[in-house]
């Protein structure tokens, strides 16, 4: 009941002049997002938010969340096989995106940019950001800034360091001795030889970074090291080349065997997941470990419960032996929103229009991205403060979020606040947020989204990320022989062929000259 009553003194607060819109107006709007929060349910019926866009855009939603990752893809697929593509919909694999395009069922976006002045002022209006939606001339997605990205980095136990008397690693020698000495000097001085020091895994997670080819985003600081981070290096802008066509590349693979026959690693880094390594450095096991930002306020409370006078925090890059470092690659580019075909024939691209300028600012903004105020947050000097209750129902409340996320810096303030260790003493995420984004030496490589996947591409993919596991695991030499095979190899999988096409996306779109 409160939040009904509390729904309405919005609804009022909106004006007449918005509600007198909606009476005029009452299509229906289908809009399929990824889950924002997919630990909670999707919205039901009575959605106070529903209310509020129905008086913003006066369309009736009909809001659908898919899973992230290829299920997502899949489901969008399908849905396009159908022809039943939702009005409005988020979008994250680009070969899909284009494959949309060609085939007719999405719409170009240019009509819908004058109807909402203010969204299009504060994200559309980079002509190099929007050529990343761009074909044949005409616009084809609503392409966001990044409103997070960067968020991941080393996180290492300072008080591992402390009771070892050791200094956070700043080389990759460095970090090869202080692993070194959390594996083998009892840091949590349990008495028993049971942690590790370093936890990663072969993962490919795309939120906010570029996971690239072979060992994915756990290893790419050590590519990084060697001045070979990501698929491609187009630094220079003249430049171009494939990083595992480099020297550089093979020596970067060689430390992460030097990490393996130094048994530093956690033996199973090769096979488990994401969510394992999380379990182990929740549980006390990993002196380094790779983690976002997110990704720690999530396991906090369990690390906090495990580790009594734990304490976690992040490092920057290691340097390598060419005075290189960057922990990865990323790309100023978030959220990519389409309109299908259907929608704008059916004439509801004035409701889209209207309920995304809605969703960009003022109240529509505080909606969806932090839920009702009084209930699920309140403002602490200006910055939104969630509250402790309702916990659940304002993840549901906010499932719409990715329609407004912005990245300002009170929005990563009020998203990651401070956590508080039980023994009173507290950490900052935002202040680890802008450590790992600011020191880092992350590259922008925003132009990998315009290069063309392979039709051949998951069998790329496959071939090197595992010839990567064999040599670091020493299941294959790792001498000039071996890698002259594996080079070989791609010549079977044309990935000249992949090179090629990438430059000509790359120069044809202003990355390269």
């Amino acid at each position: 009941m409160t939040r009904t009553l509390h729904a309405l003194t919005v609804l009022v607060s909106l004006g007449s002049a918005v509600l007198g819109q909606a009476a005029a107006q009452s299509a229906d709007l289908n809009v399929t997002l990824y889950a924002a929060n997919p630990e909670a349910p999707a919205p039901g019926s009575g959605w106070e938010t529903a209310d509020l866009i129905r008086a913003a855009s006066g369309a009736n939603l009909k809001f659908t969340m898919i899973p992230t990752g290829a299920d997502g893809d899949n489901k969008i697929g399908a849905l396009a096989a159908a022809n039943s593509l939702p009005d409005l919909f988020e979008i994250r694999n680009r070969t899909l995106f284009y494959q949309l395009i060609r085939q007719g069922q999405i719409a170009p976006v240019g009509p819908l940019l004058t109807l909402m002045p203010q969204r299009t002022r504060a994200r559309y209006s980079s002509t190099t950001r929007n050529g990343l939606v761009n074909e044949n001339g005409q616009m084809y997605g609503l392409q966001e800034p990044a409103a997070l990205s960067r968020q991941y980095g080393i996180m290492v136990r300072q008080d591992w360091l402390d009771r070892l008397n050791l200094r956070a690693p700043t080389t990759l020698e460095d970090f090869l001795n202080v692993a070194r000495a959390f594996t083998e000097r009892d840091p949590d001085g349990n008495g028993r030889k049971d942690t590790y020091g370093y936890c990663g895994v072969i993962d490919f997670d795309n939120s906010g970074i570029f996971p690239s080819l072979g060992l994915g985003n756990h290893f790419q600081w050590i590519y990084g090291a060697y001045g070979v981070p990501g698929t491609w290096n187009y630094r220079n802008g003249t430049a171009f080349a494939a990083n595992l066509r480099s020297p550089a590349y093979r020596q970067a693979t060689e430390y992460v065997r030097k990490l393996v026959d130094a048994r530093v690693m956690d033996p199973d880094w090769a096979t488990m997941k994401r969510s394992d390594l999380r379990n182990r450095w929740q549980q006390g096991r990993c002196g380094m470990f790779f983690e976002s930002v997110g990704g720690f306020n999530a396991g906090f409370k369990n690390f906090d419960a495990n580790n009594p006078r734990g304490d976690a925090t992040f490092i920057a890059a290691p340097t390598g032996p060419g005075n290189h470092r960057s922990m990865g690659t990323y790309a100023n580019a978030g959220t990519l929103l389409v309109v299908s075909r259907k929608a704008m024939d059916a004439g509801k691209g004035q409701a889209i229009a209207k309920l995304l300028e809605w969703a960009n600012s003022g109240p529509g903004y505080m909606q969806l991205v932090f839920g009702t105020k009084g209930l699920d947050y309140t403002l602490v000097k200006g910055v939104p403060t969630v509250t402790n209750r309702n916990a659940t129902e304002r993840l549901t409340d906010t499932q719409l979020k990715y329609l407004s996320l912005n990245g300002s810096t009170q929005e990563l303030k009020a998203r990651y606040a401070t956590a508080r260790y039980s023994d009173g003493r507290s950490v900052s995420l935002s202040d680890l947020l802008a450590f790992t984004q600011r020191r880092n030496n992350w590259i922008d490589r925003s132009g990998d989204l315009v290069v063309p996947a392979a039709p051949n591409q998951a069998d790329i993919d496959r071939y090197v990320s595992e010839s990567l596991v064999q040599f670091v695991l020493g299941q294959r030499p790792l001498n000039d022989s071996s890698w002259k095979s594996f080079q070989d190899g791609l010549n079977g999988l044309n990935f000249t062929a992949y090179e090629k096409n990438a430059a000509a996306a790359l120069r044809a779109n202003g990355y390269l000259k």
